[in-house]
Order: C-alpha cells, then structure tokens, then sequence
C-alpha cells in the first residue's frame, strides 16, 4: 500500500491482487493490524501529507495528488479528523 499511495487504490482493487473475497481481506486485515484497511490506508497518506507539508514548498493540491486523495477537500477533511488542524496550519505551525 505504502508504495501506491498516490494511486487510487480500492479495497476491491488490493483484494483482487491478493486473491481475496473483499469481505475476507478486510476481515483478516483488521484481525492482523487492528484497524480497517481503509483506515490504515488513511493514515499512511496523513503521515505522508505530514511529511510533505513540513519538508516541501509543494502547494496543497500538489500534496493532494501525491497522497492520493480525490481533492484538496477530502485531504483537509481527513487531516483535520486525524491531526485535529487543516493541512495550512499544521504547515504553519511546522515551519514557523
């Protein structure tokens, strides 16, 4: 997952690759990792986004791209929900 981050991977996508009934996948995933794939997922493009915004002048819808998220929107939405700030103050706040 972590290598695709800036595709749009679905979880029937990734269940396919691996041979799985979507229900099984994400069943044994939550089982093995203790959060959904969707979830997990999310949080490995957060903490992308994290590292972008603080080390990169990229502009957000760049990072937008790069995470793999549908628009500037979804990523502040799921920013803020998961770091509590949108992306524009955490960049502020990381880099003085």
């Amino acid at each position: 997952m972590q290598d695709r981050l800036a595709e749009p991977l679905t979880l029937a996508d990734i269940a396919a690759e691996l041979h799985l009934s979507l229900y099984h996948f994400v069943r044994v995933f939550r089982d093995a990792t203790g959060v959904t794939p969707h979830r997990f997922l999310t949080r490995l493009r957060i903490e992308l986004a994290r590292r972008l915004l603080s080390e990169t002048n990229l502009t957000i819808e760049q990072i937008t791209q790069r995470c793999g998220f549908a628009a500037p929107s979804a990523l502040s939405s799921a920013f803020l929900r998961q770091v509590g700030v949108r992306p524009s103050a955490y960049r502020k706040a990381t880099t003085g």
